[in-house]
């Protein structure tokens, strides 16, 4: 699913770029506040319908514009647009036609990043980590993405009844019924891809130099007790439900949890450990989506910065067998480069671009 071409107008300090990408390595180099993670940025508006950095579309749009453009070919022959402009209107096409959602975006790009912000999963809320494990089900299970719509349709409407306090136990009870059957449906599709997960999780981890202080365990908790149904669950905590006017049960409650000999991962691990184990679950999400459908397109923020060059190479070897292709960021080219000219062909020929002051060059040898 790689990205052939690239145009990017208006977005914070690109005022236009347009590239010519590598199918398999793009190397991104430049000092700082030049306009690289902006790049990466633009490409994850343009799979997921919204930037990793800011909830605001007008803090993202360049201040002499009136709004930004991504726009991307696929190697598939599929092509993917948006735009949003600073009166908050905006559009996304796939194929020129208008696009229903920004899921369906994301169908279209499966991405994963990886920036100073994905190794914080450890010690995030269990949102963070159910939301890997959402990822991978929603890439692999073409059901998931409409249990888990209505759902959260479902969710909203018990909510709003608990916090009127006084309930018909009919009206509350409709909304319990749908909730409890997509929630039943949304752990099924879970829990039939978490093994799968863990087991990817674990080969990786296997592989590390020097290995772990022992294996990681990784469990997952559905939201609710495992001896009853969603529906008789949800009736039996109606009443605390009511007194604090919020569903505390169901799949929104899930967890994913990295243990040491019954220890949470990051009381044991180094810093350069659980980033590893973080590299390991993103790579493993990748495996599975690549298993089952396609591979997905690596977005990486500074390399160098996060990872040790041992451990970089680790990574750009698990990168070279999971995904379709990887624009990597770096502040020195020799750093950032190095780990892909060791790998095989033809992941040892990346593509390298200059980029200073919001303008991206590609070098002169790797230009088409």
């Amino acid at each position: 699913m790689a990205l052939t071409r690239l145009l990017v107008a208006g977005f914070r300090n690109i005022q236009h770029a347009e590239l010519l990408l590598d199918s398999k390595v793009n190397l991104f180099c430049g000092p700082n506040g030049a306009g690289k993670t902006s790049l990466l940025e633009a490409v994850h508006m343009l799979a997921t319908g919204r930037s990793f950095r800011s909830r605001q579309h007008r803090s993202v749009i360049q201040h002499s514009s009136r709004g930004l453009t991504v726009f991307a070919e696929l190697e598939t022959g599929y092509s993917l647009g948006i735009e949003r402009l600073t009166d908050g209107s905006g559009r996304a096409r796939i194929n020129q036609r208008p696009a229903e959602s920004s899921s369906q975006l994301a169908s279209c790009l499966p991405l994963q990043l990886i920036n100073s912000n994905s190794f914080d999963v450890l010690d995030g809320g269990p949102g963070v980590r159910r939301r890997l494990l959402d990822w991978t089900v929603f890439h692999v299970e073409p059901m998931f993405a409409r249990e888990w719509k209505n759902y959260q349709i479902a969710l909203r409407q018990r909510n709003a009844l608990l916090r009127r306090g006084k309930i018909a136990v009919d009206a509350i009870t409709v909304w319990e019924e749908q909730l409890a059957h997509s929630g039943e449906r949304v752990n099924i599709l879970r829990e039939g891809r978490f093994q799968e997960f863990q087991s990817a999780v674990s080969a990786l981890l296997c592989e590390l130099p020097g290995g772990l202080p022992g294996p990681v365990e990784i469990g997952y908790r559905r939201g609710w007790r495992k001896e009853t149904d969603l529906c008789t669950a949800l009736q039996e905590s109606r009443e605390g439900d009511v007194s604090l006017g919020h569903t505390r049960i169901g799949p929104h409650r899930a967890d994913v949890r990295f243990t040491l000999a019954g220890e949470p991962a990051q009381h044991i691990l180094s810093r350069g450990q659980q980033k590893m184990l973080v590299c390991a679950v993103r790579t493993a999400m990748a495996e599975l989506v690549s298993r089952h459908r396609t591979q997905p397109v690596f977005l990486v923020d500074d390399l160098p910065a996060e990872l040790d060059e041992t451990n970089q190479q680790v990574f750009a070897h698990w990168i070279s067998r999971s995904a379709s292709q990887v624009l990597v960021t770096g502040i020195e080219e020799g750093m950032t480069i190095r780990p892909w000219q060791r790998l095989e062909a033809p992941w040892n020929h990346p593509r390298v671009f200059h980029v200073e002051h919001g303008n991206i060059n590609a070098e002169p040898s790797a230009a088409l």
